[in-house]
């Protein structure tokens, strides 16, 4: 189920996310969010079942940008 490249991407994309510029702001975080969802879903809609497997990496980094977003709400981080 998970090859070497998909833990490469998924273990890529959490670090980067970790350390972009999206912790300044909630607006920030919540666009993120945002658009990671959107990416999943759009993966998930051009996914037949056989490859569904082929969206977990972008799932996972969705969640993660739900959380960073969660987070900055509850830390009262500033909205532009």
């Amino acid at each position: 189920m998970w090859n070497v490249t998909n833990v490469t991407i998924v273990s890529t994309a959490l670090f980067l996310a970790g350390c972009g510029s999206h912790t300044g702001s909630l607006d920030d975080a919540r666009n993120q969010f945002l658009e990671a969802l959107a990416d999943y879903q759009s993966c998930m809609n051009s996914t037949t079942g056989e490859s569904i497997t082929n969206c977990e990496p972008k799932r996972l980094i969705a969640e993660e940008a739900e959380r960073t977003y969660k987070n900055a709400m509850s830390s009262g981080a500033s909205s532009h």
